[in-house]
């Protein structure tokens, strides 16, 4: 199956804004550095005939003048000067794409080790990721600390790419050994990969054509594997969470304040306070500047509630719903990476 890309958006802005967020599942791309993750995109938005006006004979200019024979597809992402003249990715890049079962934002992610911070960003606003190993080279440092790292952000949703599959021939038991590379680090750390597919970048193969070098392989290909990918839950559609940061009192009312982490609140909501276990009724919503027609808030937003009752309520509590309370615990696990 083919993908339509509708818009691509790098640090040069080569094109318009991304499409509406309905519906968006967002993947990052990572990986162990020059192991084709921006040739990877840079071959998709070819392949889909989705490249902006002008980009292909702007690229194949580019790789004549520094005199690279073959098209190198990363110069369509890597659009920082420093970028090219050193061939690797130094910040995320997004892409704007759709299937014909929804719409997509590819995060490119770098893989030198110098800008692990730079990956780690870029993955935590992921759904789901993607993995690319060279198929000659194998799982290597980058390719395991980007894995360890995904499995602390706590991303299920993890694709494996074995690329430049034409650089070994095509060979299919070069693919099964670096297939159990990958499970067996991935399974050592929790994480199982939904799928691993057999890619050549470079030539188009099993990315969204299937291509003809590669009929052993009876799996998916990449777009088909995208597609497979659930989309989270947005903040939204979660039960509501509502951490207190303050309490004002301004002109004779007692105002709650705290950012809504997930959920919708609405004015006459009952108010459940954790971990006192009371409960009073939403009486206003107070924003800045005032607006007293503010009958409805929405995760993300920082807002002020009155109560119809005084209770007792202070900084670190927690508000919800009375039928979705979060449960009460003194004991948590915690992975803690430190990253330097």
């Amino acid at each position: 199956m083919k993908a339509q890309i509708k818009a691509v958006e790098t640090r040069t802005a080569v094109l318009s804004e991304s499409p509406s967020a309905q519906q968006q599942l967002r993947v990052v791309i990572v990986g162990h550095v020059d192991h084709g993750k921006s040739t990877l995109i840079g071959r998709l938005l070819y392949d889909t005939d989705s490249l902006p006006e002008g980009k292909f004979e702007e690229l194949k200019a580019l790789c004549k003048k520094r005199g690279t024979a073959a098209m190198e597809w990363s110069f369509v992402l890597d659009a920082f000067q420093a970028e090219r003249d050193q061939n690797i990715t130094i910040d995320t890049t997004q892409i704007w794409f759709s299937t014909a079962m929804r719409e997509y934002v590819i995060i490119d992610a770098p893989g030198h080790r110098e800008f692990l911070k730079n990956m780690v960003s870029g993955a935590a606003a992921a759904d789901a990721a993607v993995l690319v190993v060279d198929a000659g080279e194998g799982v290597r440092e980058q390719t395991k600390r980007h894995a360890y790292l995904l499995s602390l952000l706590g991303l299920k949703q993890v694709a494996v790419v074995v690329n430049k599959m034409d650089m070994v021939g095509h060979d299919p038991e070069v693919f099964e050994m670096v297939s159990r590379q990958v499970r067996d680090y991935l399974g050592s750390i929790g994480l199982q990969p939904t799928h691993i597919v057999p890619v050549s970048a470079r030539e188009g193969d099993m990315i969204s054509d299937r291509g003809s070098h590669m009929d052993w392989y009876r799996g998916k290909s990449l777009t088909d594997v995208l597609d497979s990918f659930e989309i989270s839950l947005p903040p939204i559609a979660r039960h509501l969470r509502f951490p207190v940061q303050d309490v004002y009192r301004s002109e004779g009312k007692r105002i709650i304040v705290g950012r809504i982490e997930t959920g919708i609140l609405r004015t006459g909501d009952t108010l459940f306070f954790s971990p006192t276990n009371e409960q009073a009724k939403v009486t206003a919503i107070e924003i800045w500047p005032e607006d007293k027609s503010k009958v409805e808030a929405q995760a993300g937003e920082v807002v002020g509630v009155t109560l119809d009752e005084r209770i007792f309520v202070e900084r670190g509590h927690i508000g919800s719903h009375t039928k979705n309370a979060p449960m009460l615990s003194n004991v948590f696990r915690a992975n803690i990476a430190y990253v330097t």
